[in-house]
């Protein structure tokens, strides 16, 4: 602020100002003196003022003056005056001789004119008085002071003012603009000769500096908040100033930044700017009286004020001037209404919103470190990402370094990044560059990663983003040009790469290497590098011995130039590597790198050298280092520095033996990769650009051989290191199967899971010479090696088991070293051995396919239609069904075998001319018609049916296979759509289960085909026959490849058949449907129909499988090695023959396709008809035995309704309202559905922590059902636990809702149900799939038909139940007088049953079809009953639910419990309840009592009518499943709880009862049968149910006896 000197007047100023009129004030004067002293001394009131004066010497002044004014406090004010009662009191303690402090104050009171009239009311006069007041006070001097004051002040040269003002006719003194405040006039004004004397109450208080003005006007409350010690010091040591203050209120019109700003320790700058903007300073003080109608005014900060008084207002560039004039000792104080603050003076910088939002620790470092430029710059784009205070302060003592520090600087520079990036901006692995300039990047900018969640919308405010691994909390702000993330902890620098690469797990072997070396040092200093490290499993990858010897002392050099190889010379961040054009790269070991980027984005980079195949896949990982970047490699890459050779990995393996063994035959070429010497009979042989993978025992496998032996006999040692080599051509390495990702398969020096054969250098001079590799069968990737053919030994010398291997570099990089464990003998195998194997296949053949023939007639005499007895539990429909779906399998199974045969005797000529023509040499045929003429004329009419053994063998089982896999497809397919309206199958459908037919035919028909085309083309194209017959061709194939050879040809098989099948199947079922008569079923077709509808099948069939059948012909009619695969087929066909080769045969096979197919269907339909009509016969024959209908299942009668009002009828069940529920069950009723005030109404707030979806999940419960939360304290931590899993459920099931997927009773019970019910059972005992006893009718029994088959059921099986648990009943059971051990021996008891007829007291004690294990009381409280999702199945729910409840209340009620049981029924995401109870009835007669089962279904909460029948909680609303979560709590409590009393209750009741003879005991339980005759016309009508006969108990007679052996023995079962 510029300050204002003063400038000295001369005294003659003071004359002049005393010249001034004078005006009488109260000119009735009381008493007449000479002088004020006078006056003071003749008034004892002011004697303590008058000893003040002299004090201060101010006697001459008082008698000098002439026409002056003075306000002379009395002694009672003085005496409440502290500094002039302290001046009086302890006359020691005054400063100085003058006294100037106590001599200012008195001026103050001293006017140097005559104030003789009052003002008028409510006008103020302003007068001067004789004060002048300074910055400072002047300092003592022995000089005596002047008589009057020097007017030299801090105001411009001018006297301090002073206010009076008359109120309802008295005079007051030192009152505000407004006349309001002062100091009253209390005594009488006294005249003297020389001026007035006012007596006033108090002392006037001289006015202070405007520091402490301000600071005490209430008005001013928000500026006194922001003014630091700085400003207030520069506001009291400048003169003259003028102040124009806003209000409070003016200072809400800031931005609420700014404001915040404001009050931070930060905002000197904006402050003294603000302040400036707000005074004036001129050479006099501008008080209001000096303002013309309109005054300009220029602040301190440069910006012009205009003064307008217009209509007694007065505004200050538009502010309301609130409060003129409040004097302070250095200048004036005016209010204004407003901010006086020019447009754009005040800008928002990121700085001000920081420090507004928290990041106050975050602004005062980058103070520390002189950063501020960049949060004040207001023009340059940055993205900051600040961590607020409550981050900081986790890190701030221990985590940052040090306050003003450079490296403090290094990390907060790398939290401003150039440029403004929005969420909208940014994507997932982007990296940006910050601030930081690093000295390891050659001064580049340090970049940052940056991670987004994809699976959010780019534009959702909430999308989660994490910068440098922390991620932000709270939403962005943009401010202009800034974009500013909160972040959840600090960024941290990169460090250096072998640091930054330490944490992960995955690269520790590649930094053990690195450490092990002595390059370690400088290559994490390394400017502008790359690294691209392998994972662990890369070290694997390259095979032990590679690995071993790279990691060996004696190879260190190697080592480090593969290491080397590893670190690119610059940096290639992902974006560079994945979509830049660059494919060579320079490394530090001085070779390139090569990337090869494949169009999934994925990048390949293949070393400078290694082996053949060499690659790694790259995983960009943008690891950042402060020197660069780490990416990660799949496989350890060699480069061409670094030589491997089979005698280096020997070596590493310790393989001596070995090594000395190929050394001394001549092959130590093979050791050193090098190619054989040129004189040898390896390079007449052309060797020399051959690589050789060396299998090498152990050197533990030779002890038990005589090494000088061997070492000795050059024939037999160059045999055996031929058995043990084998040449490996590129083509090798590269196979067809070899794939460079597969680790397993890139070290390897021949793809051992081909489990392919090789030949060894042994080979031309042996036919045992060639070796198998084999996978073992033992769960892990071990292997082992074999003599191929190699049979009848000890098996000890003809394979062995493969340890490790490794892959060399040298001879083109397809050879290597395999270790083994056993040393490989060449094989000399006895002469029969070589033709046993083919004579066992085939005789076994024969028997099986006899064996085959044998079951088929055995299963065809088989009597299906034997009467059986049905074991209690009504299992005898499973069984019937079993048994009938087994004879229609056998059926369709001899069916498809007649269709075949017929298909062969008709269709084999023009198959073979088919195959033939797709065979055979270009221009060998001119058309199938010459092809007919040829063989007719070679080999007669017989030469049309050659190869036809094979199908005619085949064929049986390929067209039975076919046929059954067809329907059992077609069953499938029923199967897994429950949902299906109709039970006829789709065109889609039945083409479906026609390509499914396909699949396990060709396992009989791949081999099948590949003998019939063997046999087809033998003999075209003029030469003789090869083979004699089929199994001629079954031993061929067998030795020349095993059963891979047999099968070869599958994949195209099922090429050929998937795809015809479909058509076959579906075309033959849509022709029998359009050339079926309206009304008529398939079984009315005559047989023409049927031969149109198979023709048109095979048609339809060939259309599309030609081309495939072509390929196959050619796969497995040619030499072994033409072809790879189906694909590689293809492409050699067409480049050879063109695209018309694939539709080769096409005449014959269409010429074929109808007659042979007519015949196939009509065989299969013929066959059928016949089988149906004999099992029809029997079945009628054996019908008649049947005398018994079957007893129905619960899940029987819960879907029949008259069953189930049979059922309810005889057991006394009513359905009834909720309303009827006795009252002594009100409450418990209420308890158990009573879920409200369950949930804390905190969980609402949003200072809830928790996830989003969960907020909204408890707010939408709120919403629809409030009475679930309260206010009371119910919050804890296993509260929160289980409403996360009821949440868990609920999201489980809405994506389910989502799904277009259909989905089963199970997935409902296991995705949602279970979820959350298992947990909410915790106290009692919760059973699944737990069969239940029903109970015994009590109605008499009525002779119909359909009553025994229903009341002969026993169980029924809830899908769930509660118990109470065995350790609350114990206690009831297992001791000597327990109510249970009572009750089994009273004589009541034991006379109702015996376990005989399992009515004794042990079975009545349990609800439980089975016993428990140990004898007790078991009873259950709740059954739940879970349903497919069709609503029409709740109602069967229900009455099954129903069974249930009945049996639990009926078991209570028999031991005199009275207490309810209740029932949940979930289907669809649905549930429902009902509460069932017993109640006692008087029977048809007067002694019967019944026992009334009352079922109520629950209606619903308050506010539903009783008469409802069901209350539904659909579980998809988070309010419903959070209700049946408490309710299922509910359950669980009530079993352990009050249920529970009423069971101890009732026992020992019971007990006491039983004892005294109120009460008899009556067995609950159903365990007899009823049987009454039935008529032959129900038996008729039962047909269609079962063919059984149900057993009695005791009442019925015994079945007949069985009329054979078998029969007596199932029947005993």
């Amino acid at each position: 602020m510029r300050l204002w000197g003063c400038i000295p007047l001369t005294l003659l100023a003071l004359v002049a100002l005393s010249t001034t009129t004078q005006v009488a004030w109260n000119s009735d004067a009381t008493i007449q003196s000479n002088t004020l002293v006078d006056v003071l001394n003749n008034d004892e009131d002011y004697s303590s003022l008058l000893s003040l004066l002299q004090k201060a010497k101010l006697i001459p002044t008082l008698n000098k003056l002439n026409g002056s004014t003075l306000f002379a406090p009395t002694n009672d004010a003085i005496k409440r005056h502290d500094l002039w009662r302290s001046a009086l009191e302890y006359p020691t303690l005054l400063k100085d001789n003058v006294q100037e402090e106590l001599r200012q104050q008195l001026f103050y009171h001293l006017l140097n004119f005559s104030v003789t009239e009052d003002p008028k009311d409510l006008t103020t006069l302003q007068v001067n008085t004789l004060h002048f007041p300074k910055l400072s006070l002047n300092p003592p001097t022995n000089e005596p002071p002047p008589w009057m004051p020097i007017p030299e002040s801090s105001l411009g040269n001018q006297s301090q003012k002073l206010r009076l003002t008359s109120r309802d006719g008295v005079a007051w003194v030192g009152v505000d603009a407004f006349g309001k405040g002062g100091i009253e006039v209390k005594k009488q004004k006294v005249e003297a000769a020389n001026g007035v004397v006012y007596g006033i109450a108090h002392v006037l208080e001289v006015p202070p500096d405007l520091g402490r003005v301000l600071s005490h006007e209430p008005s001013l409350s928000y500026f006194q908040k922001v003014l630091t010690p700085s400003i207030l010091n520069v506001i009291n040591s400048t003169s003259e100033l003028t102040l124009f203050i806003p209000v409070d209120s003016a200072w809400e019109a800031l931005d609420p930044i700014e404001r915040l700003y404001l009050e931070s320790q930060f905002a000197a700058d904006d402050l003294l700017r603000i302040l400036n903007m707000h005074a004036v300073v001129e050479k006099s003080v501008r008080w209001s009286d000096t303002f013309d109608s309109t005054t300009a005014l220029t602040t301190e900060y440069g910006s012009k004020l205009e003064v307008v008084i217009s209509d007694g207002k007065t505004t200050v560039s538009g502010a309301t001037l609130l409060q003129p004039d409040i004097y302070a000792s250095n200048g004036v104080l005016h209010l204004v209404s407003s901010l006086l603050v020019p447009p754009g003076a005040l800008q928002l910088t990121p700085e001000k919103y920081l420090l507004a939002l928290n990041c106050t620790s975050f602004i005062s470092l980058i103070h520390s470190v002189n950063l501020t430029h960049l949060i004040n710059d207001t023009e340059t784009q940055y993205t900051i990402l600040a961590p607020k205070d409550d981050v900081l302060s986790v890190y701030e003592n221990d985590g940052l370094p040090k306050r003003g520090s450079d490296e403090l600087k290094r990390v907060l520079q790398y939290h401003f990044l150039p440029g403004k990036w929005t969420p909208k901006k940014l994507a997932d692995g982007m990296l940006l560059e910050s601030v930081l300039r690093e000295p390891g990047l050659d001064g580049g900018r340090q970049v940052m990663h940056v991670e987004v969640n994809d699976n959010e919308k780019q534009d959702a405010p909430s999308r989660h983003i994490k910068f440098g691994g922390a991620g932000i909390t709270g939403e962005h702000i943009v401010i202009n040009n800034v974009v500013v993330y909160f972040i959840s902890s600090p960024l941290e620098l990169p460090v250096d790469p072998l640091q930054t690469a330490l944490p992960s797990l995955e690269l520790s072997s590649f930094l053990a290497a690195v450490f092990s070396t002595s390059i370690a040092d400088v290559i994490k200093k390394t400017p502008r590098a790359t690294f691209l490290m392998p994972h662990n499993a890369a070290f694997k990858g390259l095979g032990k011995l590679v690995s071993d010897h790279l990691l060996a002392a004696s190879s260190k050099t190697d080592l480090e130039n593969v290491i080397m190889h590893h670190i690119i010379d610059g940096i290639e961040y992902s974006q560079s590597l994945v979509n830049g054009s660059v494919r060579s790269f320079a490394t530090l070991e001085g070779s390139d790198l090569q990337l090869e980027r494949l169009s999934d984005s994925s990048v390949i980079v293949s070393p400078s050298g290694g082996w053949a195949g060499m690659k790694s896949a790259l995983y960009p990982t943008n690891m950042l280092t402060e020197t660069g970047v780490i990416h990660e490699l799949s496989d350890l890459m060699i480069p061409r520095s670094v030589e491997l050779n089979a005698g280096k990995l020997m070596k590493a393996a310790k393989a001596t033996t070995m090594i000395n063994m190929v050394t001394k035959a001549g092959f130590d070429w093979v050791l050193n990769g090098t190619a054989p010497p040129e004189d040898s009979e390896w390079a007449d042989q052309g060797s020399g650009g051959a690589s050789w993978t060396l299998l090498c025992p152990t050197d533990d496998a030779f002890k038990k051989y005589n090494l000088t032996q061997i070492l000795e006999n050059i024939d037999i040692l160059r045999a055996l290191v031929s058995q043990h080599l084998i040449r490996t051509s590129p083509s090798t390495g590269e196979s067809i199967s070899f794939n460079v990702f597969d680790v397993l398969n890139n070290n390897r020096p021949l793809p051992l899971e081909d489990l392919g054969e090789y030949p060894t250098l042994l080979s031309p001079s042996s036919a045992y010479g060639d070796i198998v590799f084999r996978a073992l069968d033992d769960g892990v990737s071990q292997y082992m090696v074999g003599i191929k053919n190699a049979r009848g030994t000890d098996k000890q010398a003809d394979w062995a088991r493969v340890l490790t291997w490794g892959r060399t570099t040298t001879g083109g990089g397809t050879g290597g070293a395999i270790i083994i464990d056993r040393v490989l003998l060449p094989y000399h195998p006895p002469w029969w051995v070589e033709y046993f194997v083919p004579s066992f296949v085939g005789v076994l053949g024969v028997g099986l396919i006899s064996l085959f023939f044998y079951g088929v007639r055995v299963v065809w005499k088989r009597d299906v239609t034997e009467a059986t007895y049905e074991p209690i539990g009504g299992e005898a429909p499973a069984a019937e069904e079993a048994k009938n779906s087994a004879i229609d399998n056998v059926k369709s199974f001899i069916a498809g075998g007649f269709g075949g045969v017929s298909a062969v005797l008709v269709g084999h000529p023009f198959d073979l001319t088919k195959t033939r023509l797709q065979t055979a040499a270009p221009g060998a045929y001119t058309g199938a018609v010459d092809v007919v003429k040829k063989t007719l004329a070679r080999d007669g009419v017989t030469g049309l049916y050659r190869g036809m053994v094979p199908p005619l063998l085949g064929v049986t089982p390929i067209f039975a296979v076919s046929f059954w896999a067809y329907d059992a497809s077609k069953n499938l397919i029923l199967a897994l759509t429950p949902t299906r309206t109709s039970e006829k199958l789709s065109t889609a459908e039945l083409a479906a289960a026609g390509f499914m037919s396909a699949v396990p035919t060709t396992l009989i028909t791949a081999p099948v085909e590949r003998a019939k085309v063997l046999l087809q083309v033998q003999g075209q194209g003029g030469s003789g026959p090869q083979y004699k017959g089929v199994f001629d061709v079954m031993k061929h194939l067998y030795r020349e490849g095993g059963m891979r050879s047999i099968f070869r040809g599958t994949g195209a098989t099922i090429a050929r058949d998937g795809p015809g099948s479909a058509v076959y199947f579906a075309a033959y079922e849509v022709t029998k449907k359009a050339l079926m008569p309206t009304g008529s079923s398939a079984g009315d077709l005559n047989l023409g129909a049927i031969m149109f509808a198979g023709g048109t099948a095979g048609v339809a069939m060939w259309s599309i499988a030609i081309p495939p059948d072509v390929l196959k012909s050619r796969i497995q009619s040619a030499p072994s090695g033409t072809y790879s695969g189906f694909f590689d087929c293809f492409r050699k066909t067409v480049a050879r023959d063109g695209i018309t080769a694939l539709w080769k045969g096409l005449g014959p096979a269409m010429a074929r396709a109808f007659p042979a197919n007519a015949a196939t269907f009509l065989g299969v339909e013929a066959s059928r008809k016949l089988m149906d009509a004999l099992v029809m016969s029997d079945s009628k024959k054996k019908y008649k035995s049947s005398s018994q209908p079957r007893a129905v299942s619960a899940s029987e009668i819960a879907r029949n309704l008259s069953n189930f009002e049979t059922w309810s009828s005889h057991q006394c069940c009513e359905q009834v309202s909720l309303s009827d529920l006795p009252s002594e069950f009100q409450d418990d009723v209420d308890n158990l559905f009573g879920t409200t005030k369950r949930i804390p109404r905190s969980w609402l707030d949003k200072s809830f922590h928790c996830s989003p979806g969960f907020a909204k999940f408890i707010a939408d419960a709120s919403q629809t059902a409030p009475e679930l939360f309260t206010t009371e304290h119910c919050e804890n931590n296993e509260l929160f636990e289980d409403v996360c899993v009821v949440f868990s459920a609920w999201k489980r099931l809405a994506k389910m809702r989502s799904s277009k997927e259909k989905w089963s009773e199970a997935d409902f019970v296991a995705n949602v149900y279970n979820v959350f019910r298992t947990s909410a059972i915790r106290e009692s005992t919760f059973r699944v799939q737990c069969a239940i006893s029903l109970p015994q009718p009590q109605d008499t029994f009525q002779n119909a038909l359909d009553v025994p088959r229903v009341l002969n059921t026993k169980t029924v099986i809830p899908d769930c139940a509660t118990f109470i648990p065995a350790s609350r009943t114990r206690p009831l059971s297992h001791s000597a007088k327990s109510p249970y051990k009572l009750l089994k021996n009273h004589p009541a008891v034991v006379k109702a049953g015996n376990a005989a007829k399992r009515s004794s007291f042990r079975y009545q004690s349990t609800p439980c079809a089975q016993l428990p294990d140990m004898p007790g009381f078991e009873f259950a409280s709740s059954f739940w009953e879970d349903k497919k999702p069709v609503h029409a199945l709740l109602d069967d729910a229900y009455r099954q639910n129903r069974m249930s409840t009945t049996a639990a209340v009926r078991h209570l009620h028999s031991l005199g419990i009275h207490a309810p049981v209740t029932g949940l029924i979930w289907a669809d995401g649905v549930v429902r309840a009902h509460v069932d109870w017993c109640e006692e009835s008087e029977g048809k007669t007067v002694f019967m009592v019944l026992q009334v089962v009352m079922s109520a279904p629950y209606c619903g909460p308050q506010g539903r009518s009783s008469n409802d029948m069901f209350y539904e909680w659909k579980l998809d609303r988070p309010s419903d499943i959070l209700q049946v979560y408490f309710l299922v709590r509910n359950i669980d409590e009530w079993t352990t709880g009050k249920f529970s009393e009423y069971i101890v209750r009732g026992v020992n009741q019971m007990v006491d009862k039983l004892s005294s003879s109120e009460r008899t005991y009556k067995p609950w339980k159903w365990v007899g049968d009823l049987a009454p005759p039935l008529k032959t016309n129900a038996l008729k009508e039962n047909h269609n149910i079962s063919v059984t006969t149900v057993v009695t108990s005791d009442a019925s007679p015994s079945p007949p006896k069985p009329k054979s052996r078998r029969r007596r023995r199932r029947s005993s079962n």
